[in-house]
């Protein structure tokens, strides 16, 4: 069933368990996500990047939208990593309701500038905001932040970001990158606990790919809601294509179907991994 983007964040605070954000690309990524969530009977969000909309446009807003009101537990749709103006009327004319306006490729004030203006036609239609105070490092959808132009989250900052902004929920750097780690993850925990205990919104973490399920754990006691899962994901379905061409295997259902399996498992893999406590 659809539900709001609020309420599937306030079920996950109040089970003491965090949400995986799930990015689709195509049909097989709706199904896998819908059907990992329904193995597991726990809410999920159904995400889509801006870049793929170029592709599938409103033809794959509306799969996920109906996959999300078919299903038989709670599934939000969201759109992620908007960074331009025009994404929130196209995601509302198509039936988005929860939006990621990503301001962090601006300095503070140009950063609150574009999300607020996003999040005035947002919150007109009732909708949920998140937005990112800091910027990751890493690589999303052929988007390439060098290191040295990323920034971890100021907590002093936190309480101005979210009041001028005005986001219902917030991304933030603590050491997590977008892509693949390259080294061991070294995440900044006492800056984690200062944000916390700066808002009691939702807190939101890009970047989650390859964490432990130690560290995993430790960031949803400190207060995250909501993870991320990109790479993963795709690598699950690029795992199946191999896992086909390696087999011989031609068939084109069967080939959708092994890359769904692949992807369901990551689903189920993430979800019960974000509910360790």
């Amino acid at each position: 069933m659809i539900t709001s983007s609020f309420d599937i964040l306030k079920w996950a605070n109040s089970s003491n368990i965090a949400i995986g954000a799930f990015n689709v690309y195509n049909f097989e990524g709706v199904k896998a996500v819908v059907e990992g969530a329904e193995q597991e009977g726990v809410p999920v969000i159904i995400q889509m990047h801006p870049a793929s909309l170029e592709r599938g446009s409103r033809s794959l807003i509306a799969m996920a939208l109906e996959a999300a009101r078919l299903s038989t537990v709670s599934i939000s749709v969201h759109l992620d990593h908007i960074d331009r103006i025009a994404s929130v009327s196209e995601g509302i004319d198509a039936g988005i309701t929860s939006f990621m306006p990503d301001g962090s490729r601006y300095d503070y004030d140009e950063n609150i500038e574009f999300t607020k203006l996003c999040a005035q036609e947002i919150r007109s239609i009732g909708g949920f905001v998140e937005g990112e105070l800091g910027r990751l490092s890493g690589s999303e959808d052929n988007v390439t932040i060098s290191d040295y132009q990323a920034f971890l989250t100021d907590p002093l900052l936190v309480d101005d970001y979210v009041s001028k902004a005005r986001i219902n929920a917030l991304a933030i750097c603590i050491g997590n990158i977008h892509g693949k780690y390259e080294s061991e993850p070294n995440l900044d925990f006492p800056r984690l606990y200062k944000i916390r205990e700066t808002t009691e919104l939702p807190l939101v973490m890009h970047g989650a790919s390859g964490l432990s399920d130690e560290m995993v754990s430790q960031c949803v006691r400190a207060g995250i809601s909501k993870f991320n899962v990109n790479t993963e994901l795709r690598q699950a379905y690029i795992s199946g294509i191999t896992e086909a061409v390696n087999h011989n295997i031609t068939d084109l259902l069967s080939i959708m179907n092994l890359c769904v399996s692949k992807m369901r498992d990551m689903v189920v893999l993430k979800i019960r991994q974000y509910s360790l406590q």
